[in-house]
């Protein structure tokens, strides 16, 4: 990816919306400009929902080939994301239990302990993470600008 001037946490809502175009694609487009120069951080939780979400859509829409969610899942490992062991996260996930799903506070952990942002189209998690003080960027709502 080179060298970046800014990283942000970015969770499987937004990859999904960037790979297979929904109604927010071209809120979330910016963000994977080659020219911005971010830094994409993600547990590797997301790599599995991200894919599993493409497969769904393989499944339940005709337009959405199998061609679709093979490249969506190699255009995913080509954006280039920083994985982290979900490991090194899952104990400082309990502190969120009240509110958030394991799967959702692994995001806000990572983007607590790396001192980033996070980006993410779920608006619960979104509230939640403000709430830890995590600044957050929610397509449409938040300007992408780091």
């Amino acid at each position: 990816m080179g060298i970046a001037e800014t990283a942000v946490v970015v969770d499987a809502s937004v990859f999904v919306e960037y790979l297979a175009p929904g109604p927010s694609h071209g809120e979330v487009a910016p963000l994977f400009d080659p020219e911005s120069k971010i830094e994409f951080w993600t547990p590797d939780l997301c790599l599995l929902e991200v894919a599993n979400a493409l497969r769904k859509r393989f499944l339940t829409e005709k337009r959405f080939t199998h061609r679709h969610l093979v490249d969506g899942v190699a255009d995913l490992l080509a954006l280039g994301p920083v994985v982290v062991s979900s490991a090194v996260l899952v104990e400082r996930t309990m502190q969120f239990a009240d509110n958030l799903t394991v799967y959702d506070a692994v995001y806000l952990v990572l983007a607590a302990s790396r001192r980033i942002p996070l980006c993410t189209l779920d608006v619960g998690l979104g509230a939640e993470a403000r709430r830890a003080g995590v600044t957050v960027l929610v397509p449409g709502t938040d300007p992408l600008t780091i």
